[in-house]
């Protein structure tokens, strides 16, 4: 692993001196035993693997590839407190609006390239469309729910939803903290559901 870009040639520390350093503190005599994994963790986030706080610096990162597979270089961790106190804040984003809604984009050059791989551009991927027809009152300001977490708002007021989906996702219609309804997407390439 390399330092973290433009540091400071000072401010760069290497592991045994960051191992030595953190020993002779005195910071963690007693809750680390010498040569842990623990141990050399805190020392690895004192040299090398760590971004440094500071006010208003922020660290962001790509946890995908442009064609949606996971990239392996973004794995990351939080290092541990010793003294006082860490705040964070994740703020997870997508950079470009997401397929499966009616006039979605497409990248037509990994389409491209999926094909001539051999790729299906499905994958098994399935399209759901949900839709409130707004006749059963409890469903006046329904949610929709990808298993437990929330996906959009799902009321009277509220429009047709479409999602890409895969055989036995767990779709859940919820007010409040009640589950009114609970859809299972099947084999069907496209499904509708309605409440």
């Amino acid at each position: 692993h390399g330092w973290p870009p433009k540091q400071p040639e000072e401010d760069r520390v290497q592991f045994e001196d960051a191992l030595e350093a953190l020993r002779n503190s005195g910071d963690v005599s007693t809750m680390l035993k010498k040569n842990s994994w623990e141990e050399k963790m805190v020392a690895r986030c004192r040299s090398r693997l760590n971004i440094r706080p500071h006010s208003s610096r922020a660290v962001l990162f790509y946890s995908q590839n442009p064609d949606g597979t996971p990239d392996n270089n973004s794995m990351h961790g939080g290092c541990p407190v010793i003294h006082g106190e860490k705040w964070a804040a994740n703020l997870w984003v997508w950079n470009a609006p997401r397929g499966g809604f009616p006039g979605s984009p497409k990248n037509q050059e990994v389409v491209d390239r999926n094909r001539a791989a051999g790729k299906s551009p499905d994958d098994g991927q399935k399209k759901a469309t949900f839709t409130n027809t707004k006749t059963d009152e409890r469903m006046r300001n329904a949610e929709l729910f990808f298993q437990d977490t929330f996906w959009s708002k799902f009321g009277f007021q509220d429009t047709v939803l479409n999602v890409n989906t895969y055989e036995g996702h767990q779709w859940n219609v919820m007010a409040g903290d009640k589950t009114l309804k609970t859809f299972v997407i099947d084999k069907k390439p496209n499904q509708m559901y309605s409440i």
